[in-house]
């Protein structure tokens, strides 16, 4: 099917008018109740853009004091319309009021190996490892990187983690965490299942860990109560495909070659060793027998699945999108014309975050036809 949407409002570009309007890299952002989009714009500030798209106000800075930020990735609006911002060189979570006023730091409580402490200082830590996904007030789900969708409570002065949900990983494929040695020495496998996963309302997630066409629902137990399913078979692994799988991957260590100008030449030349062994360790890579179904999954504020698949080039094309009820019930397929929003919001408004031809971001809110939202 085909999805009409209707543009509520359009900021950014290397045209903008407004120097609000001027965005440098969007790490981050949400809606809250109101249709109020909070966009976490590096390096140091939240803008807040009401739902005609005036500007509201911002807030954040750099600095170490209240409300202020080191190294901000991540910006979430929980249900209540609390905003928090995940600081991965504070290790801690920012949470402001709805107004943007400062409340208090959440401190993050870690247990990590070596290496973690490493990618965390050189900031090269994927932001899933602590991203926050509004699922109840005062809380939030994110996955460690691991094949685990976690909990964890923001209600206190350190944040509370425990387990929420244990996916399922191939034998054999399990990542490993711990010294640059072991990591090294450990094999990279190409096509495992990804671990994509949202929150749906009442506390519960949904996630697909399986090459299949598999979206299980949880309680807000982390229990499975139904899994969805459709009969989609799984692309085979070609030769074509592996050494497709092989460049991206390196193409992909080599624009993150460069760390930035903080890091010291001892952490350097530590990075162009690991460097080496990442590019032996990916000419080697193990292969799975067949493509994920499966690229992307998002919840709606009303509670429906999109689920988007792989297209015919697995990471280049990605594919159509269904819209399924939480229950079940399947609403139909957009065309492949459709991308997946950045962001969903009340009222079917939905986030599209583009760079236009100079490479400067722009935001698009469209709002999306009652029966998809």
């Amino acid at each position: 099917m085909a999805a009409a949407l209707s543009e509520v409002y359009r900021i950014g570009s290397a045209s903008a008018v407004a120097d609000w309007e001027l965005l440098n890299v969007v790490r981050g952002a949400g809606f809250d109740e109101a249709g109020n989009l909070y966009l976490l714009n590096s390096p140091f500030r939240v803008v807040a853009i009401g739902p005609d798209g005036s500007f509201l106000g911002q807030f954040g800075r750099a600095g170490g004091g209240p409300g202020e930020f080191g190294n901000p990735r991540q910006l979430d609006v929980l249900p209540g319309g609390r905003i928090v911002v995940t600081d991965m060189r504070r290790l801690a979570f920012h949470v402001f009021g709805p107004e943007g006023v400062f409340e208090r730091r959440v401190r993050m409580a870690l247990d990590m190996p070596d290496l973690r402490v490493v990618q965390n200082a050189l900031y090269w830590t994927r932001v899933e490892v602590f991203g926050a996904r509004p699922a109840r007030e005062a809380a939030a789900i994110f996955s460690d990187g691991i094949r685990k969708i976690m909990r964890t409570d923001l209600s206190s002065d350190e944040a509370r983690t425990e387990t929420f949900v244990e996916a399922w990983a191939p034998p054999g494929t399990e990542a490993k965490f711990g010294s640059l040695a072991e990591v090294s020495s450990g094999g990279l496998w190409g096509f495992v299942p990804p671990l994509v996963f949202d929150a749906v309302p009442g506390g519960g997630v949904a996630f697909s860990d399986s090459s299949t066409y598999a979206v299980k629902i949880t309680g807000p137990s982390g229990q499975v109560l139904r899994i969805l399913r459709r009969p989609i078979v799984p692309q085979s692994v070609t030769d074509r495909l592996k050494r497709a799988e092989i460049d991206r991957r390196l193409a992909e260590l080599s624009r993150d070659d460069d760390p930035g100008g903080n890091v010291p030449a001892t952490a350097r030349a530590m990075l162009a060793g690991f460097r080496s062994d990442r590019v032996q360790a990916i000419e080697e890579m193990q292969f799975l027998p067949e493509v994920p179904v499966l690229y992307a999954l998002r919840t709606t504020w009303e509670g429906n699945l999109w689920v988007q698949r792989r297209g015919e080039e697995p990471d280049v094309d990605l594919g159509p999108i269904d819209v399924l009820t939480p229950s079940g019930r399947y609403l139909g397929t957009l065309d492949g014309r459709m991308r997946m929003p950045d962001e969903f919001g009340p009222d079917g408004l939905v986030a599209f975050i583009e760079r236009d031809e100079f490479d400067v971001p722009v935001v698009e809110v469209k709002r999306l036809p009652p029966g998809i939202r």
